[in-house]
């Protein structure tokens, strides 16, 4: 066996625990968060490639499509995509397999894991984690089964239903970037700099300690979700919302950029 490696994109921690989950199911595996610069971490030797991402505005995060596209890959390897969501996944895996089209590969496995919907700005986590989370664990199982025994399914297409939702998606998403403005630090920050060491999109730097946002957001909400202190809100949406991420996953291993499994 070749070399494996899984590229994963991760706001509350679901999607890396998966590609945790599933590297540790197969390895010798080495995981590597697409927060890198995709030229230093190419896969164009490895034999099995995964991709794990959440599903956000019913599509892949726009972060993780553009570091997909400039991924070097090996086009005859076993590749796999895992989309993360707590509902349906619409766009995302169709999208992931156009993509690699472009590039001249195939996706030869993908999966849609059913996990906790959280995103703090909009709604209080869904379904319920004490229950959803063992249902995920055990199909993240399964999955990781597939993968393992290299699985081969066909691909998602697409449908009338879902490029309608693209129609909607497409300007929300072109208006995300700067949506950061929204957020807000308050008294409570002890400058520990979790919040830029969690952010998958390094939209955040410190002045003088303080959070500084960048205008490249994905509204992840990872800075939110991992905040020790609770100091970082958006807007006034977020202050009474249970800030829900893997409790599996820490802010120090969020902040990993490869972890290998051996």
């Amino acid at each position: 066996m070749g070399e494996t490696r899984i590229y994963y994109f991760s706001g509350s921690g679901n999607s890396l625990h998966a590609a945790m989950e599933i590297a540790e199911r197969i390895k010798p595996a080495k995981i590597i968060s697409m927060r890198n610069d995709p030229a230093a971490v190419s896969a164009a030797k490895a034999d099995t490639i995964g991709f794990i991402f959440p599903v956000y505005h019913w599509s892949l995060p726009e972060y993780a499509r553009k570091f997909i596209e400039r991924l070097e890959i090996n086009k005859n390897a076993y590749i796999f995509a895992v989309a993360s969501c707590g509902g349906l996944p619409v766009n995302a895996l169709n999208d992931f397999s156009q993509m690699l089209e472009k590039k001249g590969a195939r996706v030869s496995y993908s999966g849609v894991h059913n996990n906790v919907a959280s995103y703090v700005a909009m709604y209080e986590p869904f379904p319920e984690p004490e229950k959803q989370l063992p249902k995920a664990a055990a199909e993240l199982e399964e999955i990781a089964g597939d993968i393992a025994r290299r699985t081969v399914n066909e691909p998602v297409r697409k449908s009338v239903g879902k490029e309608i939702m693209r129609c909607i998606q497409t300007p929300f998403v072109k208006a995300l970037p700067k949506k950061d403005r929204g957020f807000t630090v308050s008294e409570d920050c002890v400058s520990c700099g979790i919040c830029t060491g969690v952010c998958p999109a390094g939209n955040i730097t410190r002045k003088d300690g303080k959070p500084v946002f960048l205008h490249h957001c994905t509204q992840c909400m990872s800075c939110i979700v991992f905040c020790p202190r609770q100091a970082i809100n958006y807007k006034n949406k977020t202050q009474n919302r249970t800030k829900y991420h893997h409790p599996a996953v820490t802010a120090a291993m969020m902040a990993e950029n490869e972890m290998d499994f051996n």
